[in-house]
């Protein structure tokens, strides 16, 4: 199997088609645009294959070894070696020494064309979520924090008040109370307030149905 580093191990000095050159070139400098290998290989593998094989076709001694290829998985089997006569065997062996080139078709080209496409498209997919990760959180806003503010003084009623729903109804309506109050009194939007309180009167309605059943 073609991995990534078969693609970086390339002698690009070697590729004579001009075509396929600025393929490796691109590959390589993309790759180094992926800080995590697990991601450069989900992302590139299909890319890496295409751009191998075809490298494979049109200049085989550009590649880091011509006597193995990593797309051959098979295992060859240890067989009884038999006697070649002496003109068989140096035709084999200049087969073996000359790398026999192919001509790149036109749609070998677009498909692996195609392919940095679909890579570019997925490397800025991955970026853009790790630039979402990175990013910090924005603070909470002064209205976040005042809700918080009442919710945690909810929750200090006593534990054997806790199940008592008239001490739950009555901490509801000072609570609300107040935060509406203390809205007012910084001026601050009454839209945003009413969701607030809208929220923290919820929050007391099911604990209160919770007691009632």
């Amino acid at each position: 199997m073609v991995s990534i580093q078969d693609i970086l191990k390339i002698d690009i000095s070697k590729i004579e088609n001009e075509k396929v050159k600025p393929f490796v070139e691109e590959f390589i400098s993309d790759y180094k645009g992926i800080d995590d290998e697990s991601v450069a290989v989900k992302i590139m593998q299909e890319r890496a294959e295409l751009l191998y094989k075809m490298i494979q076709k049109s200049s085989p001694a550009a590649l880091p070894t011509t006597s193995e290829s990593p797309c051959d998985d098979k295992v060859p089997e240890d067989k009884p070696k038999k006697k070649t006569p002496k003109k068989k065997q140096e035709k084999v062996k200049k087969a073996t020494e000359v790398p026999v080139k192919k001509e790149i078709t036109k749609a070998a080209l677009n498909e692996l064309e195609e392919e940095v496409k679909v890579c570019r498209v997925k490397m800025k997919m991955y970026r853009e979520e790790k630039r979402k990760l990175e990013e910090p959180n924005p603070p909470p806003s002064r209205y976040a924090k005042i809700k918080g503010h009442f919710i945690s003084l909810g929750n200090l009623i006593p534990k054997n008040l806790k199940e008592n729903l008239e001490v739950q109804k009555e901490t509801n309506k000072v609570l609300r109370n107040a935060h509406r109050a203390l809205l007012k009194t910084y001026r601050m939007t009454a839209v945003k307030g009413k969701k607030d309180n809208d929220e923290l009167k919820e929050r007391y309605q099911k604990i209160e149905e919770k007691l009632e059943n």
